[in-house]
C-alpha cells in the first residue's frame, strides 16, 4: 500500500451540488416512486426519443457500475449519504436523472486524471461505454429489473487501520455555523515523539462527516512548533484559517514540501509494506481540514490514527517537490492599484506577516522574470518549468496542486525525448477533487532526469466580487500555485 492514499470519491457531490431533497425532486422527472418504494415510470414524463432507446438491464449493467463507483460513498453512514442515499435498487432508480446528469457532465465519479497519464491504481473513472449505458438507462426510464429492495453493496469496502499505536486528536476544535462560507482550518496533531520513528500506517477519522469535505495532511518539523502554537486559537477557536499550505513559513516554501496525505470521502487507512516516513523527536502533524457548512453540526473532533516502527531496516519514503511560477496579470478589462505586480506582492506579504508568498523565489528557481508573463492580459495565463528530478529510485505516487483559478495541470518525466512519460495530466482542474495517484507499473527515475510542470489559469474563475489584482504564487485562497510532489523510494 502506498503512503499518500488515492482519494476515492464515488458518485458523491461537491459543495455546489444539490441537496438530497432537490435531487430527489429532479429525479422524479424521470422516475416516480410508489408508496411501497417501487419506482414507477410515468410514460408522459419520458422523452419521446427515449421510448425508442434500447433497454439497458439494471441488474447486468447499471448495478455493477453503482456498486463499484458510487456505493462506497453513498451507502450506510458514508459521507456522500447526506447528499444522496443509495441503499437499495429503488433508491438508485429514484435518483436516476441526477446520477445520469453528473455522469454525463463528467462530474461523477470524480477522477480528474486523463488517459494521457500513466495508468493508475484504483482508477474510478467510468469508461465511455459505461457512461453511455448510465445515460441510456435513464433516458429509457430508469427502470429496474430486480427486487426494488435489493441492497446496494460496495464492491470494495473501506479499509480501516485495526492495529494502530495511538489515536491523535487536535489541540482545539472548530465549531462553524450553517450557511457560513467554506472554512479551511489547520490543526495541530502532536504524537509527542521522544525518539526517531517511521510512520508506517495511518488513518484519518472524520468526526462530523456531514461537514468535513476533505483534508490535506503535513509532517511539520519541530522548529515550526512555536509558530503553530502562536496561530492556534488566534481567533478564539481551535486551529487557524489556512488555505494553500499551513501558513507556518519555514525554509524553501514553508511546509508544502512536507505534504504527506490527502483524504476525502471513501478514503481508508494506509499501511506500508516495509516503507515509512521518518519523523524526528518533536516533529508533529498539521491537518488542514476543509469544512463545508451546508448543515448544522457540533464542533468537529476528527482524529488521526498512527502506526509506528522504529526498526532501522524500514525503507524511508522521500518527498520530492517541483514548482512552476504562478504569474497571472490583470486582464485588459480590469483596473486597480493591485494590478501592479509590486503593489500586489507587498499586499500579500503584509497579509501573511512576511511569509507565505513564494512568487519571487519560484521565478528565480525556474529562471524567469515578471516580464516573461506581462503579455498574458487576455484573462488567461500559463507557465512551465523544467527541473532535475533530484532523486534516483522508484516512483510510489504523484500529486499536483493549484488553487481555484487553475484550469489544467501536467507533470511530465523527460519531456520532448523518446523516453517521455506523462506522469499526471489533468485537463480540467478542480480544487475540490485533489487526488494522489499511484502508478500501476514500476517507474524508475534518475536524479539527472527532467521533470516538467505545466499549469494554466483562468481569471474569470475568481470570485465576482474579488478586487482586481495581479495574482501571485502564495498561500491564500485568492492566490495561486503550481506544484507537484513525487513520493518515492530510493533503489
Amino acid at each position: 500500500m502506498l503512503f499518500l492514499p488515492v482519494l476515492i470519491f464515488a458518485c458523491g457531490t461537491d459543495e455546489d451540488s444539490s441537496t438530497p431533497e432537490s435531487v430527489n425532486a429532479e429525479a422524479t422527472s424521470s422516475s416516480e416512486v410508489s408508496t411501497d418504494g417501487t419506482p414507477e415510470n410515468t410514460p408522459n414524463e419520458v422523452p419521446e426519443e427515449s421510448q425508442q432507446t434500447e433497454t439497458i438491464s439494471f441488474e447486468k449493467k447499471i448495478l455493477p457500475i453503482i456498486e463499484s463507483s458510487c456505493a462506497r460513498c453513498h451507502t450506510g453512514d458514508a459521507p456522500g449519504t447526506t447528499h444522496a442515499l443509495l441503499e437499495t435498487a429503488a433508491d438508485v432508480s429514484a435518483y436516476a436523472f441526477a446520477v445520469a446528469s453528473v455522469v454525463e457532465a463528467g462530474i461523477m465519479p470524480p477522477w480528474p486524471a486523463s488517459n494521457l497519464s500513466v495508468p493508475f491504481e484504483h482508477d474510478w473513472s467510468l469508461s465511455q461505454q459505461d457512461r453511455e449505458a448510465v445515460i441510456q438507462w435513464t433516458r429509457s426510464g430508469g427502470s429496474i429489473d430486480i427486487d426494488p429492495s435489493t441492497k446496494i453493496t460496495a464492491s470494495e469496502e473501506v479499509h480501516h487501520l485495526v492495529d494502530y499505536d495511538e489515536e491523535l486528536f487536535p489541540i482545539g476544535n472548530y465549531d462553524g455555523e450553517k450557511g457560513q462560507s467554506d472554512e479551511y482550518r489547520c490543526f495541530i496533531y502532536d504524537p509527542q515523539l521522544t525518539e526517531t520513528k517511521y510512520l508506517v500506517g495511518y488513518e484519518f477519522i472524520p468526526d462530523q462527516t456531514e461537514v468535513v469535505h476533505h483534508l490535506v495532511g503535513y509532517r511539520v518539523p519541530k522548529e515550526l512548533r512555536e509558530a503553530a502554537d502562536r496561530k492556534n486559537f488566534s481567533d478564539g477557536q481551535g486551529g487557524w484559517s489556512c488555505f494553500g499550505g499551513t501558513g507556518l513559513g519555514g525554509s524553501q516554501v514553508g511546509t508544502l514540501n512536507q505534504m504527506i496525505t490527502l483524504w476525502g470521502p471513501g478514503t481508508g487507512a494506509v499501511e506500508n509494506n516495509g516503507h515509512g516516513l521518518l519523523m524526528e523527536p518533536g516533529d508533529f502533524f498539521v491537518m488542514q481540514i476543509h469544512y463545508h457548512y451546508d448543515v448544522e453540526a457540533p464542533a468537529d473532533n476528527s482524529s488521526f490514527r498512527v502506526k509506528w516502527n522504529a526498526d532501522e531496516s524500514i525503507t524511508p519514503v522521500e518527498l520530492i517537490q517541483y514548482f512552476a511560477p504562478a504569474e497571472i496579470p490583470c486582464s485588459t478589462t480590469e483596473t486597480g492599484p493591485l494590478c501592479d505586480r509590486e503593489a500586489s506582492l507587498i499586499d500579500r506579504l503584509n497579509s501573511y506577516d512576511g511569509e507565505g508568498v513564494q512568487a519571487d523565489m519560484i521565478l528565480d528557481l525556474c529562471g524567469y522574470s515578471p516580464d516573461d508573463f506581462s503579455h498574458m492580459t487576455d484573462g488567461y495565463a500559463s507557465s512551465t518549468c523544467d527541473q532535475p528530478a533530484r532523486f534516483s529510485g522508484m516512483i510510489v505516487s504523484v500529486v499536483g496542486h493549484q488553487h481555484g483559478t487553475g484550469t489544467t495541470f501536467r507533470m511530465t518525466l523527460n519531456p520532448d525525448t523518446p523516453e517521455e512519460r506523462i506522469l499526471l495530466d489533468i485537463p480540467r482542474w478542480d480544487f475540490d477533487w485533489q487526488f494522489n495517484y499511484d502508478p500501476i507499473e514500476e517507474i524508475v527515475i534518475e536524479a539527472s532526469d527532467t521533470i516538467r510542470l505545466e499549469c494554466t489559469w483562468d481569471r474569470s474563475l475568481r470570485p465576482l466580487d474579488a478586487e482586481p489584482r495581479y495574482v501571485l504564487w502564495a498561500d491564500g485562497s485568492d492566490d495561486e500555485m503550481c506544484f507537484g510532489v513525487i513520493m518515492g523510494v530510493r533503489t
